[in-house]
């Protein structure tokens, strides 16, 4: 494999220390794939083909809100593409997990871009004072803007929980997988990253909802960063000195 070929390369592989059991690409990644490409085609698809120079700016400006949907579609893409590769299980229980997380997906295109179009005109206002995106948009009110941090919120936390529940069902299959030590601990790791992630999401789409924090609430999701440093603190991970190690 040329993967192996770059074992003594680190730093062209971002996941040098695991052994990738998903050495081929199912039908299920196939189809998982193109449910993604087409949720980042939706983030798009919203905009306008710009037939002047004004709309070419506002296309320019629209970017802005695309690119941040961009970013947060690609990092799920890739802790399933991660995932998939780390250990290559395509069983009844991954396929029905896979298939609600493409609804999720796809799902939440729109409202993800509705969401960050709706921060980005709150940010134009502060700014100008121009209130004409945030009318566009029908959002005028504190209470408008914590139903879409809601409806955001409720999304990220159903993706985060399907990952976590496949990060459990491949713990279930350790001694299967013939999972290593530091292989476990990284598998342990992630679990409890996809737990909390879900738990914070959760916990702010009910307090955007019901408390007086509204779209303040968002503000929780700073949290994704430190919760890695404590899965790492609770479940240490040691590469081995030889990865391709089965104790």
């Amino acid at each position: 494999m040329i993967r192996d070929s770059l074992k003594d390369f680190k730093g062209l592989d971002h996941d040098p220390d695991f052994r990738w059991r998903g050495t081929n690409v199912t039908r299920i990644e196939n189809l998982s794939d193109i449910a993604f490409a087409i949720a980042l085609g939706m983030l798009i698809s919203g905009v306008d083909a710009p037939r002047t120079l004004q709309d070419l700016r506002e296309f320019l400006l629209n970017l802005v809100p695309t690119i941040l949907g961009f970013v947060v579609l690609l990092g799920l893409w890739n802790a399933h593409y991660t995932f998939f590769r780390r250990y290559g299980v395509a069983d009844k229980t991954i396929i029905a997990l896979n298939a609600a997380l493409i609804f999720v997906v796809l799902s939440m295109a729109y409202p993800l871009r509705f969401a960050f179009e709706s921060l980005y005109g709150y940010i134009v206002t502060l700014f100008t004072q121009d209130y004409s995106r945030s009318v566009k948009l029908g959002v005028m009110s504190y209470r408008n803007a914590a139903e879409i941090i809601t409806y955001f919120s409720l999304f990220f936390s159903g993706a985060f929980a399907i990952l976590a529940l496949m990060q459990s069902h491949v713990l279930k299959k350790a001694a299967l997988l013939s999972l290593n030590p530091y292989e476990l601990a990284v598998t342990r790791q992630i679990r409890m990253v996809r737990v909390l992630q879900f738990a914070t999401t959760f916990l702010c789409a009910t307090l955007a909802w019901f408390s007086p924090l509204g779209p303040a609430a968002a503000v929780l999701m700073i949290s994704f960063r430190p919760v890695f440093w404590m899965a790492k603190k609770r479940h240490p991970a040691k590469p081995l000195m030889d990865k391709h190690s089965d104790t």
